[in-house]
């Protein structure tokens, strides 16, 4: 199988269908102009079709000079497997550490021995706000 990795930004409907596929959307609730501004807002992200199917992304967030914070990366269930998520953290980490960017991860801990497959190594106790992501549901 043969899938095609892109850094240019799809249209904000393939991106918000993506993200409700990934059940993403389910906690997020955002609107498919929010997701769009996201993504726009990111420092470097990648994108993985199937043919004209988004089946996987994943981006950097980062101030361009210290720290750079990987996040979304997400591969369709059918899709997984496959190589591609591997392959979306490998083209993420080479663009921020071409720019000799810290680069952080947080997962979830099932997670943790895949990423620790690809060079990342626990560091220190990811936490968020408790109040994070209370959003009314989009319009």
């Amino acid at each position: 199988m043969f899938f095609r990795y892109e850094a240019k930004l799809p249209d904000k409907a393939i991106i918000l269908d993506f993200y409700k596929k990934m059940g993403w959307n389910d906690f997020l609730r955002l609107s498919a102009e929010q997701l769009l501004t996201a993504m726009k807002q990111s420092f470097y992200s990648i994108y993985v079709y199937d043919g004209a199917n988004l089946v996987g992304t994943g981006r950097v967030v980062s101030d361009g000079v210290i720290n750079a914070y990987i996040c979304g990366i997400g591969v369709l269930p059918q899709y997984r497997n496959k190589g591609i998520g591997t392959e979306i953290a490998k083209r993420l980490t080479g663009h921020c550490t071409s720019y000799k960017l810290h680069v952080q991860l947080i997962c979830e801990d099932d997670l943790t021995l895949y990423y620790s497959k690809m060079g990342f190594e626990k560091f220190a106790a990811g936490m968020k706000y408790k109040m994070c992501g209370d959003r009314a549901a989009p319009e």
